[in-house]
């Protein structure tokens, strides 16, 4: 009998081994840790706390990429106009050139002739493109075009994130981008 009650005994520690002791009574684990919680929850936020600011900066760069894009297609458009009128729109405003670059200017219209003898009205570029460049600015009064002719400068000023830009391009497509 003693042998019996022994082995009983035995078999029920063997038993409540496999249990999860806590305040001395037996109980099944079912689940986590509040400690094993919080340190998950702590590896996620130091995540995110990497992840957030580079996520950030990307977007940052793409939306400054995009314009430079636009003001390439503008800087194309502008050669174009110089190579058949001999010069650049000489207007002193973004919505004038607008205008020459879309065929709807006082120069670039129906009825006037280019150097190499094609009529006016002649589009260089469409005008959503132009309407993006607005949209990515902040609306037309960010940006600005000054031409005597032989040169001339179109600036755009947005903010992008928190970070004020300063898109400045010049004849050949030259752009410059401060940030402050």
């Amino acid at each position: 009998m003693e042998k019996r009650v022994f082995e009983l005994v035995n078999k029920r520690a063997v038993e409540n081994k496999k249990k999860f002791h806590t305040g001395g009574e037996a109980m099944e684990r079912k689940g986590f840790t509040l400690i094993e919680l919080m340190i998950v929850i702590a590896i996620i936020i130091i995540l995110a706390a990497i992840a957030i600011p580079n996520y950030l900066r990307m977007t940052e760069r793409a939306k400054v990429s995009a314009i430079e894009s636009d003001l390439k297609a503008i800087a194309t458009a502008l050669e174009a106009y110089n190579t058949d009128w001999t010069k650049y729109p000489a207007v002193t405003s973004w919505n004038d050139l607008k205008n020459e670059l879309t065929g709807n200017g006082t120069l670039n219209k129906s009825g006037n002739t280019t150097v190499t003898g094609e009529n006016g009205g002649i589009s260089y570029i469409k005008t959503d493109a132009l309407n993006a460049l607005e949209t990515k600015a902040g609306g037309a009064s960010n940006i600005s075009y000054t031409s005597d002719g032989g040169t001339y400068t179109l600036t755009v000023t947005t903010v992008i994130g928190s970070k004020h830009y300063t898109f400045t391009m010049t004849p050949g497509g030259q752009i410059a981008i401060s940030q402050s």
